[in-house]
């Protein structure tokens, strides 16, 4: 009868062993897929953040072009109206010197 024990108490004890290395197995099963979620998450929040990186410098370029090119355009309107006023100026010298002789 004490063998039989025996051999009843070491096979619980193997099941027991069993389930525990199976539980194991399981957590740990579960924690590499955590992680791995985990590094997957943390790659695409990083391609993210170097999507927007490149957005904003694209807008901030975009910017820099579109006024670029307005200081330009005010720069001719400002290079056109010296030209007027000077033209009108020598116009108003050649009227009063028409004047000024008759």
């Amino acid at each position: 009868m004490d063998m039989a024990l025996f051999n009843l108490m070491k096979k619980q004890s193997n099941a027991t062993e069993k389930l525990q290395n199976r539980v194991t197995q399981m957590r740990k099963t579960t924690l590499e897929g955590c992680i791995r979620m985990g590094k997957a998450c943390l790659g695409q929040m990083k391609k993210l953040s170097n999507g927007l990186k490149k957005l904003q410098n694209k807008e901030m370029h975009m910017r820099n072009l579109t006024l670029e090119i307005c200081i330009w355009m005010v720069e001719v309107c400002l290079n056109q109206m010296k030209k007027l006023s000077n033209g009108t100026e020598k116009l108003q010298n050649k009227e009063s010197q028409k004047r000024s002789s008759v």
